[in-house]
């Protein structure tokens, strides 16, 4: 078992890895992969394949973990500065950053990328676009759209 089997894993650079939901084995994989924090930002529900006692389990594992659920249909602009927070608290960490799929993490991670990290425009676009145009069958919604214009329109 590896941190790359994780569902849509992608490597961000040496200190940031981006995921879907992992398994117990896979955050353990992560775990000996030197990752050292989990910021989760789907809900815990079962309609996202929330891992029970998430929190408890990474804990155990030796690993800091923060949890920023974000409601599929309502992202909020405190959610995005709650993450943007637990980014800068984890700056010295390496850090699996993951939701239900990766799709609420490359639209948070873009955005903190391009504030934060110094990402073109360009550069948080091809991350967002790696998950979100990954099939075939789905578009971004109004309501992602809106959101990331939001943040992108809002000062440092």
């Amino acid at each position: 078992m590896s941190v790359e089997s994780i569902v849509n894993f992608i490597r961000i650079d040496e200190r940031i890895g981006t995921s879907g939901q992992p398994t117990r084995e896979q955050l353990e994989a992560a775990r000996d992969a030197g990752y050292q924090a989990v910021i989760n930002l789907a809900p815990d529900n079962a309609d996202n394949h929330a891992l029970p006692g998430e929190a408890a389990w990474v804990a155990a594992l030796g690993m800091s973990y923060r949890h920023i659920p974000v409601e599929w249909s309502r992202p909020e602009a405190a959610q995005f500065h709650a993450f943007e927070a637990a980014m800068l608290d984890t700056r010295h960490q390496k850090v699996l950053i993951h939701c239900a799929a990766n799709f609420r993490v490359t639209a948070f991670f873009a955005l903190y990328a391009t504030r934060h990290v110094g990402w073109s425009a360009d550069q948080a676009d091809a991350l967002i676009d790696r998950i979100w145009l990954s099939r075939p069958d789905y578009t971004m919604d109004a309501t992602w759209k809106a959101f990331i214009d939001d943040i992108r329109g809002t000062p440092v």
